[in-house]
């Protein structure tokens, strides 16, 4: 395996790339994805592989400048493993060539040698200006191996401007093992970056689309904000407080003393590689004005009740429509799901009317292993969600 270099990617492909496969990186035009290909190549570099770039559209020292400041210096340059094809070869190879057939097979000749003389094994390929040069699956054979050469891991950036049709060709005509997606998501969702993986050739799972920030030169996956929301007293604030590796709840205590939130729970949770933030809001009616300025930059809404309180449905369902319009995943949990006098499954849909897609599940709030157990499915599920 070759480790994608990139937290998230890694979990979701089996511990990496196979050896052998062919991978592509298909960029929407603006998104912030120039790091993926780097976060690779700095991989497979460490893992001491030889390694070929091929970069057409610029200088092998532009290129390891713009490299050095992405990736915060971390990519060891100097390694005899390390070869570049870069503007200066690609304008050779035109001004010696009379015709595209000829260029295409100069280009096939020259890697086909350096692959022979360095013992390639992982080739890195910027296919923009060779796809516009030769037509995308030209330019793709000309890094097929030679019938005697053995089978090398090919990894290509490309600039997708025909969006999900070009997928398509490069999962059913091109046959690629590993097929990611970076795109940016579009209204009614607030924007951001996310990755898909789109497909992989030896799994049949759905595609997992994951958003993410760059911090300190490294892709970090972000699930931006899960919202807890649910009548007063249901358990939210202690559910954020057992879920996070650190957190905050704003609370008073009210006439019986016991405690209530009066803005919010804040909790923040790194699970696999994954940031995410959970914000609670209170239950109270007199707040919920402030409840949908909480779901601008949501990925998924968690809706609590307390499964012993049957008469606390009615509140929960409608805070439930305060959802309602919002295009995100949601699920229902039920806390104090251990004790014996908590309704059922069927008590809980039918209060709140809610449609058989929905999960609710049973959980107490006090337990570390089921709330994180809950989160780690929920994410799960954001990440099949159809931004």
């Amino acid at each position: 395996m070759i480790p994608s270099g990139i937290s998230g990617i890694n979990d979701m492909l089996g511990e990496g790339i196979p050896k052998g496969s062919r991978v592509v990186y298909s960029m929407e035009p603006g998104v912030n994805g120039q790091l993926f290909m780097i976060s690779t190549l700095a991989s497979a570099l460490l893992k001491k592989l030889s390694c070929l770039v091929v970069l057409p559209f610029t200088t092998v020292d532009s290129f390891r400048r713009d490299a050095m400041t992405t990736r915060s210096g971390s990519i060891k340059f100097t390694s005899k493993k390390l070869t570049f094809i870069d503007a200066i070869d690609r304008e050779r190879i035109q001004k010696s060539t009379n015709s595209t057939d000829m260029a295409q097979k100069e280009w096939k000749a020259k890697i086909s040698k350096i692959c022979r003389d360095k013992n390639v094994e992982v080739i890195f390929v910027y296919l923009d200006l060779l796809s516009e040069e030769f037509g995308i699956e030209r330019a793709l054979k000309i890094f097929e191996p030679e019938k005697d050469d053995p089978k090398r891991t090919l990894i290509f950036e490309y600039l997708n401007l025909e969006g999900d049709a070009q997928l398509d060709r490069f999962i059913h005509d091109f046959s690629f093992d590993v097929v990611i997606s970076i795109k940016s998501s579009f209204p009614p969702l607030a924007p951001f970056d996310y990755f898909t993986i789109a497909h992989t050739s030896w799994s049949p799972k759905p595609a997992r689309s994951v958003p993410f920030i760059i911090s300190e030169g490294r892709i970090v996956p972000y699930i931006p904000r899960i919202v807890v929301t649910g009548p007063a007293k249901a358990g939210k604030s202690t559910f954020i407080t057992t879920a996070s590796d650190d957190g905050i709840s704003v609370d008073r205590f009210g006439l019986d003393q016991d405690s209530t939130t009066v803005a919010m729970d804040f909790g923040l949770l790194e699970w696999k590689g994954f940031f995410i933030t959970i914000y609670g809001t209170p239950g109270q009616p007199r707040f919920d004005l402030m409840i949908p300025g909480m779901f601008t930059h949501a990925m998924g809404v968690i809706l609590m009740v307390d499964a012993t309180k049957p008469e606390s449905l009615a509140r929960a369902k409608e805070m439930k429509s305060l959802v309602k319009e919002r295009n995100m995943p949601m699920i229902i949990v039920a806390n104090k799901g251990d004790l014996p006098d908590r309704m059922s499954e069927a008590d809980i849909r039918r209060g709140l009317g809610i449609r058989k897609d929905i999960p609710v599940v049973f959980i107490s709030a006090k337990e570390k292993a089921e709330v994180r157990h809950l989160l780690e499915s929920f994410v799960d599920s954001i990440t099949q969600f159809p931004y």
